[in-house]
């Protein structure tokens, strides 16, 4: 009995000492240590929406649906949204000007961020590749350069001038932006056996490939949260923004295998330099031929003073290299 009003004694005291301590935190910090579960912010879709200047039918319950599953998926996807803000401050400035110079619509900059989030190095287990996830014969179709050595795909201002080209033959093909669009996913002849087969030409009432149809409303998604990011709680601050590259253009002529260092050294800068600029080189060195290369900025004409000069140096280099491995031997 003794034991058991002991251990209640203990239990209380203990208790006891637990409140006062709670209150005395309370008192001292103004805060709480219990921690409260945080509401989950909702979202609504907006009531109306365009892509490409086609209405998107909202009243509708499927469409209304399939937006609704890519917008949820994307805009609480904190970290892929703020890489989007970033990159597209450096990306969308180009894109915009060449649309606008071209009269096509401002929105197709938004299928660059579902085909790759504007990452160069983007790779698909379908073998396509660069920003835009070009397929290498699309990609010869568009007179973009894709060998053992060069691959254009991954040069974005090159694979741009390719898409917007593929972008305006399909509307041309289709007289819809938003099926257009749609074809550059499944391909112009998926494309028009659907619409053949199923007598419709208007994307929302075709019935496509799952993938495809996910396309559309995944752009239309990425429009919805980048044309006003901060009604989603997205502020990014100016400064940690990407700027856009900048860099020069060098046009020159190799008469025979030239190593990128010999390009990086005439520039003053380093082969990673030159390789990170210049994404499209798939290895170190470039064969003969007339190559349109990015240098660091302001420093053209140092490659074009200095090149010959560094070709020279590196052979003779290498000449002194091979003899002195000769006499080692």
């Amino acid at each position: 009995m003794t034991n058991t009003r002991f251990n209640l004694s203990t239990i209380a005291i203990s208790l006891g000492l637990f409140i006062v301590a709670v209150f005395f935190l309370i008192f001292i910090t103004g805060q709480s240590p219990v921690r409260t579960v945080g509401v989950v912010p909702f979202f609504e879709l907006p009531a109306s929406l365009n892509f490409c200047g086609e209405p998107v039918p909202l009243e509708r319950q499927d469409v209304r649906e399939m937006l609704d599953r890519e917008f949820v998926i994307s805009v609480y996807d904190h970290a892929q949204i703020i890489m989007w803000m970033k990159r597209a401050n450096r990306y969308f400035p180009y894109i915009e000007k060449r649309l606008k110079e071209r009269n096509m619509p401002g929105d197709l900059k938004y299928v660059v961020i579902v085909e790759s989030a504007l990452k160069t190095y983007a790779f698909s287990g379908a073998g396509a590749a660069g920003p835009w996830q070009f397929m290498e014969k699309t990609a010869k179709r568009y007179r973009l350069r894709v060998d053992d050595w060069i691959d254009e795909r991954l040069n974005f201002e090159r694979a741009t001038e390719a898409a917007l080209d593929y972008f305006g033959d399909l509307y041309q093909k289709f007289g819809s932006w938003t099926v257009a669009v749609a074809a550059y996913n499944c391909g112009e002849d998926r494309m028009n056996r659907d619409i053949t087969g199923q007598n419709v030409n208007n994307f929302y009432g075709l019935n496509l490939p799952l993938e495809t149809e996910r396309y559309i409303f995944r752009g239309l998604a990425a429009k919805i949260i980048l044309n006003a990011p901060e009604l989603y709680g997205y502020n990014v601050p100016e400064k940690s923004l990407y700027p856009p590259l900048e860099h020069d253009r060098i046009d020159f002529k190799a008469s025979g295998e030239v190593h990128l260092r010999n390009i990086a050294s005439a520039c003053g800068t380093t082969f990673k330099a030159i390789k990170e600029i210049n994404p499209q080189i798939k290895n170190s060195t470039i064969p003969a031929g007339y190559y349109a290369l990015n240098v660091p900025k302001g420093t053209a004409e140092q490659f074009k003073a200095n090149f010959a000069s560094a070709l020279s140096r590196d052979k003779r280099d290498n000449i002194l290299i091979c003899k002195k491995k000769d006499r080692d031997k």
